[in-house]
């Protein structure tokens, strides 16, 4: 027997036996973890905020490069709908090396692979909730990452190429949020949010936050306030702070109670002024419609909005405007195309 020839066969072994081997340990790392304890650890926690928790198939044992369980196409979902709140065709979730030895299951980082969101059913799901059901804190104790996700409402895109990344969220501890995005326009979205969560039996709150990163068209941003949940849908936060350059003086304020929302912004810059109030979810609604009229379609109504705005000089196209003021207020108008009156009918000669 050749010398090559022995040298292959000895390579051929060694291969098979580090193969056979690396089986060996993943089925054994299988068998330690024994994944179904970490699945019904997240179907539980779903089961809790009253959603349910679907995976396409049993989570599967992953050694390197960190010890984890691997996820196939799961969807979180109210259980009466069919349309689930997010889905992704794939995740992660890690655990500490003291996993092996059994014990409390713990995660210690969820990852989710091209998540979707749809924003909707997310709403739906937000109106559900009982209004005098106690807050909570939705903890959570191992961190989170969403790669490459993307944003629906009604059908459409808002946001694709999500990525978020974020840490533990403990009562007293800073919790950190990063995310980046980009819009229709394949323009980036940045943001980085940042807050010390606090609970109580009558409330739930991020106080303080800062809210900093850049917006697509307008620049860089950044805010402080504090946002506050009282249980079921009322929701209330109040951000301030500045936008663009030059920078514009911006103050948001958003309150939600049983059925009704209701966003405020006003915005200063020298010589400018802009004060606006809206219901969030209807104007996005008539937003839609907008993008769905075509050319040839009749105009759709006013956007539901009550605004105001002035400005002490403009110059546009070489027009010169001094002192404009502009009122909008049509806040209860439905978001719907208007039609064409219709004429009354001609007299019938006899």
């Amino acid at each position: 027997m050749s010398l090559r020839r022995r040298t292959r066969i000895l390579l051929l072994s060694m291969g098979g036996v580090l193969l056979a081997l690396l089986l060996g340990a993943l089925l054994a790392v299988h068998l330690l973890l024994q994944p179904q304890r970490f699945t019904q650890l997240l179907e539980s926690a779903a089961a809790s905020a009253g959603l349910r928790l679907q995976l396409a198939q049993p989570a599967s044992a992953e050694l390197f490069p960190r010890l984890g369980l691997v996820l196939q196409s799961l969807s979180l979902s109210v259980p009466t709908h069919t349309t689930p709140i997010l889905s992704a065709s794939g995740g992660k979730i890690f655990v500490p090396w003291r996993a092996l030895f059994g014990g409390v299951p713990v995660i210690t980082r969820l990852q989710l692979d091209g998540a979707r969101i749809d924003l909707d059913e997310l709403d739906a799901y937000i109106a559900s909730v009982p209004a005098g059901k106690a807050p909570w804190l939705p903890r959570i104790s191992a961190g989170v990452n969403i790669n490459d996700g993307a944003l629906i409402s009604s059908g459409q895109t808002l946001f694709s190429a999500i990525n978020v990344s974020a840490g533990q969220l403990e009562p007293g501890r800073p919790f950190v949020l990063t995310l980046s995005a980009r819009n229709a326009q394949a323009q980036i979205l940045q943001c980085r949010l940042q807050g010390t969560p606090r609970s109580s039996a009558s409330m739930v709150a991020l106080d303080p936050l800062e809210l900093v990163g850049t917006l697509p068209g307008y620049g860089d941003f950044k805010f402080t306030g504090l946002a506050r949940w009282f249980g079921g849908s009322r929701l209330q936060s109040t951000l301030q702070g500045s936008v663009g350059q030059p920078a514009a003086q911006l103050r948001l304020a958003f309150t939600s109670t049983s059925g009704t929302a209701r966003m405020h912004v006003s915005a200063t810059r020298p010589g400018q002024r802009l004060q606006a109030s809206f219901d969030p979810s209807a104007l996005l609604a008539w937003w839609h419609g907008v993008l769905a009229s075509g050319r040839d379609l009749p105009p759709l109504t006013p956007p539901p909005l009550a605004a105001s705005a002035s400005v002490a000089q403009l110059d546009a196209a070489g027009v010169h405007i001094e002192g404009l003021s502009v009122r909008i207020d049509a806040s209860a108008a439905p978001a719907t195309s208007a039609t064409a009156p219709k004429r009354p009918a001609a007299p019938v000669k006899r």
